[in-house]
């Protein structure tokens, strides 16, 4: 009878559910750290502050989980530890959104397969990648239960005909503008959930550029929960914050940090006490099932976080604007928003041209060189004409040339019609004539071909190569990290059947130079490199000029690249038509090695120092009634 007994026992143990576990529970319990993703390999301890984030993602009466924060706090392990838990716990559909499909395949390889491999309690539930079964790959993993997938923000079809019950959004600041043509990826995302009842959404990342942060939005939203800790004199419990750290004679070892309440000084070494008697504490309303969580690397107890070391790095980062963005970002864990920045902005760019003495349509006599940039949207034509002067020192590589407005217009009309290309025509063959009264022709124009006009761009610009019209195309980098590149022969047809005419297409490094010219835009000082605007221009056009903003994406707590974001509901015709107009110069300048370029504005200035023997047609008043627009 005992040995029945005990056969029956063990057969009720057999079919008894698994203990119930929040989160870190199930970590502290089951997880386990892998050396080559984990500077300290081996058993899994939550710390104090991980526990109520980790919490938050198992606990039923939350719904959305958004943490805003620095590196060196875990939040990646989180991530696994979740993705594991439910394999073994909660099985369930699971999708993660990493930026870019590269970066999955890095997560999948990094992350995900040493996790499987030494975490003892998942073994056997997921079949290796390289089973003959081909249920598993690096994107796509399934277990009994569930699914994993791994997206990336940059695939359409990654989001489509999916249902997922937990969908978890990683480095969401680093994610492009769109997932092609399909919209934002979180609502795609979270539009994958709608089918369940018990839905998790989870977002975390380093946060970029206020007005610009996907981040930053998802906090707004949540009941935004700070870590606050005691003060081990007086007992206040407080947010760490950077401001209050003190250190004396630029010696970052003395650093201490200083309660707001009692002004006590506290030394690195009370750090782990008040750590651990912390508390996560509301400070908005939230709607009640949005957790949102800002943690930052003071807290935490890696080796490279000690307070003396993290003002060591913000020392070293004084006089580098680039570099104090980048500690804002991955030190502070905090939106960078400056007052330079600020500078480059619509109403203080208007503030500049208003101190303008040159008028629309007619270039200074400083400008040698007329180049234009041509944007194509479904309903019109937009283009900027350009105008460069001579940089004072032209011998010198490391001068930039003054660049001038000369000129914007739009040409309304649909783009499939000859009409509009005709108009355009007339403007890029009526001269401009100058404060001395010499005419002036555009020397080259570069027309965007990456819209819905491909062959019609084409078209255009093969008729037009020898007045120095060429059709562009933008990628993020080149080879070589240059702003451009050399042209290629494409043929062009009409539907479908290619012709034997070949153009030759310009690849523009539109990341590169947009990063270029910004830092010029910003530059104040009437000096080589400014930017000059005509004074009549309107506060729209400075609007569309500033639309974009640069956006870093972290690695491990380091830039791995930059790209430039737009502004939602945002339009960026002027930015990228002086992208386009810039790239014209790039052009020119080709022609030229850096040494000899002084010989090619010897050309242009000798070309503007007496009237052209025969005159061209004359260009009318630069308001184009008959064309144009309100600009």
């Amino acid at each position: 009878m005992k040995d029945a007994s005990a056969i029956l026992n063990k057969a009720f143990l057999a079919f008894k559910p698994p203990e119930k576990l929040s989160l870190s529970e199930w970590a502290d319990k089951f997880a386990y750290l892998s050396l080559e993703s984990s500077s300290d390999g081996g058993r899994w301890k939550s710390l104090p502050y991980q526990v109520g984030i980790m919490d938050s993602m198992t606990d039923p009466d939350i719904e959305q989980v958004t943490v805003m924060k620095s590196a060196r706090v875990g939040y990646t392990k989180i991530l696994n530890h979740l993705i594991a838990y439910h394999i073994h716990q909660d099985p369930c559909p699971i999708m993660v959104v990493q930026p870019t499909l590269d970066d999955c395949n890095g997560y999948s390889k990094e992350e995900i397969a040493p996790l499987l491999r030494d975490t003892k309690c998942l073994q056997g539930l997921v079949s290796d990648s390289k089973a003959k079964d081909g249920t598993n790959t690096l994107l796509s993993k399934q277990f009994p239960g569930g699914t994993l997938g791994l997206v990336g923000a940059n695939s359409p079809r990654g989001f489509r005909r999916v249902s997922r019950r937990v969908v978890l959004f990683d480095e969401t600041d680093g994610y492009p503008d769109s997932a092609g043509s399909e919209g934002d990826q979180i609502k795609l995302g979270i539009r994958r959930t709608e089918f369940y009842w018990n839905r998790k959404i989870v977002a975390g990342s380093t946060p970029t550029d206020k007005d610009f942060s996907r981040i930053e939005k998802l906090w707004e939203k949540s009941d935004q929960r700070y870590y606050f800790v005691p003060c081990p004199d007086c007992g206040h419990h407080q947010v760490l914050k950077f401001e209050n750290f003190n250190w004396t004679d630029d010696d970052p070892q003395t650093t201490k940090y200083a309660c707001e309440k009692c002004g006590v000084l506290i030394p690195h070494s009370k750090k782990r006490w008040m750590v651990e008697r912390g508390e996560w504490r509301k400070t908005a309303e939230g709607n009640g099932r949005h957790a949102g969580f800002h943690i930052w690397a003071a807290y935490s107890y890696s080796p490279n976080a000690s307070w003396p070391q993290l003002i060591e790095e913000w020392m070293s980062c004084q006089g580098d604007l680039e570099q104090i963005k980048t500690y804002k970002n991955t030190i502070l864990g905090e939106l960078y928003s400056d007052e330079f920045e600020r500078k480059v902005g619509a109403s203080s760019l208007m503030q500049r041209a208003a101190k303008a003495t040159y008028k629309r349509g007619i270039p200074p006599r400083e400008v040698l060189v007329l180049v234009c940039g041509c944007d194509t949207q479904d309903d019109r034509l937009s283009l900027s004409v350009w105008g460069a002067a001579r940089p004072k020192e032209s011998d010198k590589k490391d001068r930039p040339e003054q660049l001038y407005l000369i000129d914007r217009q739009v040409l309304w009309g649909n783009p499939g019609r000859q009409d509009v290309w005709d108009q355009l025509d007339e403007v890029l063959t009526t001269p401009y004539v100058n404060e001395d009264g010499i005419e002036m022709k555009i020397e080259a124009t570069a027309i965007d071909s990456g819209g819905h006009f491909t062959e019609e761009v084409y078209r255009f610009c093969k008729n037009r190569a020898a007045l120095g019209v060429v059709p562009i195309k933008g990628v993020d980098k080149l080879k070589g990290d240059v702003m451009i590149g050399k042209p290629n022969k494409v043929e062009y047809g009409a539907k479908g059947n290619f012709l034997k005419s070949s153009i030759r297409l310009y690849s523009i490094g539109v990341n590169k130079v947009k990063t270029y010219l910004y830092r010029r835009l910003r530059d104040a000082e009437i000096d080589d490199g400014y930017l000059h605007f005509f004074p009549t221009i309107t506060e729209e056009y400075f609007q569309e000029l500033t639309a974009e903003k640069e956006v870093r994406k972290y690695k491990a707590g380091k830039i791995y690249e930059r790209v430039w974001t737009l502004k939602s509901g945002a339009r960026n015709e002027a930015w990228d038509e002086l992208i386009y107009s810039y790239s014209c110069l790039l052009r020119l300048y080709q022609l030229y090695p850096v040494y000899k370029r002084h010989i090619m504005w010897d050309k242009y200035a000798k070309r503007q120092s007496k009237e052209p023997k025969k005159a061209l047609k004359s260009r009318r008043n630069p308001t184009r009634k008959d064309y144009v627009n309100n600009w």
